[in-house]
């Protein structure tokens, strides 16, 4: 049996073995209630199971990313603990991803790794995890903000098998978006539930899930905190509270700026990365928004890796179904604020989806990354979510209705089946293949990241395509080198030059990197397609090439780890405290 028909087939007979147990237990216990969160945590296993056949992904990102996370373990095991060069990449003349990319998903795919698993298996196990978690934490998050559990239920069904979710799950495989989708509505859940009990760890626990929310993904998390910024606003004056609103933003802000190593990057060093080859944010035709033109609008992917970033059709049901309610009928004022509120949010992406936002667009290019990708579908997908869940309380006031929702969910869930897995794993593909490969993965980007490479870059030739003949070329002058060892970030070299010589050091030219010779600073630059040259005097030289972050990045990175394990040391005495006061006080 063809690849894609057998998973579906597996897909339809665990789905029909749920439906037929839930239909079995009712039989055998009419008069108990099903527990929805365990029904959830298993519904939420449904679109996990594909992720382990074995092999590789045939298209997505999948690959591409193991390939980075290869070089970041390399850096781990030199002991460099937050690493900044790639050295692997871009046929070893390496670049500087990992000051740029989001490093908590591939933190934890490198431990995964380090505990035996393979880097193929980590990240899949990676990808499940984070899927299972995001529906957890968004039941979590509604049934506190709530208190209803089937409204939790649902929006947790309705966050689950959105269309991009799965798209990034299965298709595109990026574990940095995976990332935000478990995170935003577990730092969305300690905010309100801060705002319902006033504890204090719950500010603690903001700080430090905001400083892991940028860590996932910085370009996304500026979305997602303005999302979060305005649900705390919202949440503190319907409580009446602005103390608890200052707290709240205060709890925000230190997270931001715990993190700010991950995103201060793209300030320090954007006066020597390439520039942005567009000239305008691009965006994709608005009608894809609504309909995918596979398999009837059931697939998400086409034939040739093209994916459909749609919003979801009953997605899109209950946020029109909800209009018409809040116009047609009366509905509680505190209800109805948070479901304008989320509404409101909905329609603001949309706009900013459609190419009438172009004109908005034009002053934060650093932002464009998110338009052609369909990334604002995230925090769409959160919206959707929520509102669904509202949808639920307002909608099912009779047992009928009630009836109508539970045939919604299935619809949300069986209109999916599709794409509960990657169409097709390459088995034959394993560590050993990828890590060969490591070397010539960059060509496959093109300018995507156009970022990580230096503004002396050919643009016709972005990245390296094939290895360097020698680590350190003489390009003037006569001289013998021998290379005496060479990490990610030390060059060390013995050369006796007979005559002053020019020297051409097969690493690409970023600042950070130096230049000794016995000992004495010496001058480099960008040479041809930005590749680290240097002229050296005449003699015998030891040669110390090496990579330190500048002051103002390192300093980031220090007060990051130092906040970071302040508040979790704050946290731990908070609950040390809380325990003994708890057993030690008088009945």
């Amino acid at each position: 049996m063809v690849d894609p028909y057998k998973m579906v087939y597996i897909n339809v007979l665990a789905s029909l073995a749920l439906l037929f147990g839930i239909l079995f237990y009712r039989f055998v216990y009419p008069k108990r209630k099903i527990n929805l969160f365990f029904l959830l945590i298993l519904i939420s296993f449904l679109p996990v199971m594909s992720i382990f056949r074995k092999g590789v992904y045939e298209s997505g990102d999948f690959n591409i990313h193991i390939y980075r996370i290869m070089s970041f373990y390399d850096s781990l095991r030199e002991g460099h603990l937050m690493p900044s060069w790639a050295a692997e990449l871009n046929a070893t003349y390496g670049n500087p991803l990992f000051i740029f990319n989001y490093s908590l998903s591939y933190y934890m795919i490198s431990f995964f790794h380090f505990i035996g698993f393979s880097f193929i298996a980590s990240m899949k196990i990676f990808l499940g995890l984070t899927f299972l978690s995001s529906g957890i934490f968004m039941y979590l998050w509604i049934k506190t903000l709530t208190d209803n559990h089937l409204a939790a239920f649902s929006s947790s069904v309705f966050y689950l098998f959105n269309p991009y979710h799965l798209i990034d799950f299965h298709f595109r495989a990026t574990p940095g978006e995976s990332s935000i989708f478990a995170l935003a509505p577990l730092v969305l859940f300690f905010i309100t539930a801060y705002s319902r009990k006033r504890r204090f760890h719950f500010l603690i626990l903001t700080s430090l899930f905001t400083i892991l929310l940028f860590l996932g993904h910085p370009l996304l998390s500026v979305v997602i905190l303005g999302i979060i910024i305005l649900f705390t606003i919202l949440v503190s004056l319907d409580n009446n509270d602005i103390i608890s609103l200052f707290l709240s933003i205060s709890s925000l802000l230190i997270g931001i700026a715990a993190s700010m190593y991950s995103w201060i990057s793209f300030l320090l060093y954007a006066p020597y990365t390439f520039h942005n080859p567009s000239s305008e944010v691009s965006f994709n035709p608005f009608s894809q928004l609504f309909y995918s033109p596979w398999r009837l609008g059931f697939l998400f992917q086409g034939h040739q890796g093209e994916l459909a970033l749609i919003i979801g059709y009953t997605q899109l049901f209950v946020v029109f179904a909800s209009v018409f309610i809040l116009l047609k009928y009366k509905i509680l004022v505190k209800i109805k604020k948070y479901y304008l509120f989320w509404i409101s949010i909905f329609f603001l992406f949309l706009f900013l989806m459609s190419p009438l936002s172009k004109i908005i667009w034009q002053f934060f290019p650093i932002f464009w990354m998110l338009i052609p990708f369909g990334r604002l579908l995230l925090p769409t997908a959160i919206c959707t979510s929520v509102i669904a869940g509202y949808f639920i309380i307002v909608f099912s006031n009779s047992r009928r209705k009630r009836k109508f929702i539970y045939i919604l969910l299935v619809i949300t869930i069986a209109s999916t089946i599709l794409n509960w897995g990657h169409r097709r794993v390459i088995p034959k593909i394993g560590d050993d293949v990828l890590q060969r490969n490591v070397w010539k993965s960059t060509m496959v980007e093109g300018q995507t990241a156009y970022f990580l490479n230096n503004k002396w870059a050919d643009p016709n030739n972005f990245w390296f395509s094939e290895l360097p003949k020698q680590r350190l070329e003489i390009i003037q002058g006569k001289a013998i080198v021998k290379e005496l060892k060479r990490t990610s970030v030390k060059h060390l070299y013995v050369i006796n030059a007979d005559t002053p010589i020019t020297i051409r050091e097969n690493t690409l030219y970023f600042p950070g990197w130096s230049l000794k010779s016995n000992g004495n600073n010496i001058d480099i630059y960008p040479g041809k397609r930005g590749v680290i040259n240097a002229g050296l005097p005449q003699g015998l030289q030891y040669i110390e090439l090496t990579y330190d972050d500048l002051l103002m990045y390192k300093l980031s990175k220090i007060m990051s780890v130092g906040i970071f394990f302040s508040l979790l040391l704050t946290l731990i005495i908070n609950r040390v405290l809380w325990t003994f006061c708890f057993f030690t006080r008088k009945p």
